[in-house]
């Protein structure tokens, strides 16, 4: 998963409104994000960690193949980040084309760990249909179910089509950013 994603459709995630998380189309790292914690209360936290030995930049994803092995990470807990679908870019000979994913399930739940105040997205390999687009993708879940919480990727149907590249600005913010190009 690269580093932006839609979840502007709070109906099914409870919490949403008391924890202060505001509609986005475009969610980008830095931002306050609606993270899901073991106790299935709703927390808004920021998307992005910086640990003490980094120099600059942060650490917004992790993947799950090497997460648990990586003293970076040690001290996290499980979590949950809510999502209606995210988006990755296609390099082309015209240069980075946007694509939005998601699936007819309208919430999905990314498996993620989280710390304090601060919350890393867990990503796996893509699935073979949308894999000529990017190599990653968020590891899904179609509930928050923390009695089972496991590193597997489920199967499941994304659906995706290029969009505005408009998405490509951090400071855009609209309904026409999930729309499908003509």
């Amino acid at each position: 998963m690269c580093g932006r994603f839609n979840f502007s459709n709070h109906s099914k995630v409870k919490g949403t409104k008391e924890a202060g998380v505001t509609r986005s189309y475009n969610i980008a790292p830095s931002s306050e994000i609606a993270v899901l914690n073991e106790d299935m209360k709703c927390l808004n936290l920021n998307w992005g960690f910086t640990p003490t030995w980094m120099k600059q930049g942060q650490i917004i994803n992790a993947k799950r193949e090497t997460v648990r092995n990586k003293s970076t990470f040690k001290g996290f807990r499980k979590c949950y980040v809510p999502i209606n679908g995210w988006y990755e870019w296609l390099k082309t000979d015209e240069g980075k084309k946007p694509y939005y994913f998601h699936s007819e399930q309208d919430t999905l739940y990314v498996k993620s760990i989280m710390r304090e105040n601060v919350v890393v997205i867990l990503t796996t390999e893509a699935i073979d249909s949308i894999s000529h687009i990017h190599n990653r993708m968020p590891l899904l879940s179609n509930e928050p179910v923390f009695r089972n919480w496991n590193l597997h990727q489920l199967n499941m149907d994304i659906n995706t089509y290029e969009v505005s590249r408009e998405v490509s600005y951090a400071g855009n913010n609209s309904p026409e950013l999930i729309k499908p190009i003509s």
